[in-house]
């Protein structure tokens, strides 16, 4: 009996060496497979450098808000073992003012952004405050997912605790990546201040944003769309953060999105189902990035209508 059974493992013996290797074959290509993708993913999501990483070369009037005679303060936030960069830009008022915090797209230095904010300064009538994510700018370190999770608390919390601001009108404004980076550092100030009763930002803005990484890759093709949610793990799932935020939102989609289908907002919408109230603002003709120009004033009144709505909640 015992040489039957000898027998028998000796057949299955090999097979076994065999599927052990195969295994590990597996196992390896699906890991290099996953390394190459996140890098591919965080090399394509995080474009720092984009026509200069450093705002001191851009053109002029896009290197410092001093060369459109804002008046302004740097801003320069330590925390996580970087430093992070950017600008207060402020109303002659600034003490009594609304302020938006806007938290930047994903390509190019925050300098790109002052015609932007220039608009936004002189048609809302706010503060309009602009930091860095780490690796962007000035601002030290290398942007991954959960360093600019950090980074966006880190900035939140300098707003409240450290400018001389109505804590009680604060608005956090983000577009693109900055959408996602906006809901996780809203919820998160949301959630902190059940437990320390501190001051939570009066409002949300998304604009041209996506519910999660994953499905903008999806939208590209089929391949893509069964892969996605097996390979693309630094996913900004927005759209399981907006379910539970409680004050106002204002979404602001764009028809001719040509980098995130308009329809991702139309979702985020439909899943702010807490929310006190909600505001949608469709521009038909709009695309991914300068949807703001297409008709500046009416952008532009929408975002003041917003803030004059809510303030008062």
């Amino acid at each position: 009996m015992n040489e039957r059974l000898k027998k028998i493992v000796m057949q299955f013996s090999p097979q076994s060496g065999q599927i052990k290797q195969v295994a590990k074959k597996v196992i390896l290509y699906f890991g290099c497979l996953f390394l190459v993708v996140n890098f591919v993913q965080w090399k394509l999501l995080y474009l720092p450098s984009i026509d200069g990483q450093f705002s001191q070369n851009n053109y002029h009037q896009f290197r410092s808000p001093q060369e459109r005679n804002l008046p302004f303060e740097d801003i320069e936030i330590q925390h996580d073992g970087i430093i992070l960069k950017g600008w207060f830009i402020k109303q002659q008022n600034y003490q009594t003012s609304p302020t938006v915090v806007f938290f930047h797209e994903n390509a190019g230095n925050i300098g790109w952004r002052l015609e932007y904010a220039n608009q936004y300064y002189n048609q809302v009538k706010c503060n309009f405050v602009i930091v860095a994510y780490r690796g962007y700018n000035y601002s030290t370190g290398t942007p991954h997912q959960n360093g600019i999770q950090k980074d966006a608390e880190a900035i939140t919390n300098y707003v409240f605790n450290n400018l001389n601001i109505d804590k009680t009108n604060v608005y956090a404004h983000g577009r693109s990546l900055g959408g996602a980076v906006a809901s996780y550092a809203f919820y998160k100030r949301q959630e902190n201040v059940k437990k320390t009763g501190d001051l939570q930002y009066k409002g949300l803005i998304i604009e041209n944003s996506f519910t999660k990484v994953a499905d903008v890759v999806a939208n590209m093709n089929r391949l893509f769309k069964i892969l996605a949610p097996f390979i693309f793990f630094n996913t900004w799932k927005t759209i399981d953060i907006i379910p539970y935020i409680l004050n106002p939102i204002l979404f602001i989609s764009s028809g001719r999105d040509e980098v995130i289908p308009h329809q991702q907002m139309f979702s985020l919408s439909e899943a702010a189902k807490s929310t006190k109230q909600k505001f949608n603002y469709h521009i038909p003709l709009g695309d991914h990035n300068s949807n703001w120009n297409y008709n500046q004033s009416e952008y532009f009144t929408n975002i003041k209508n917003f803030i004059k709505q809510t303030s008062q909640l």
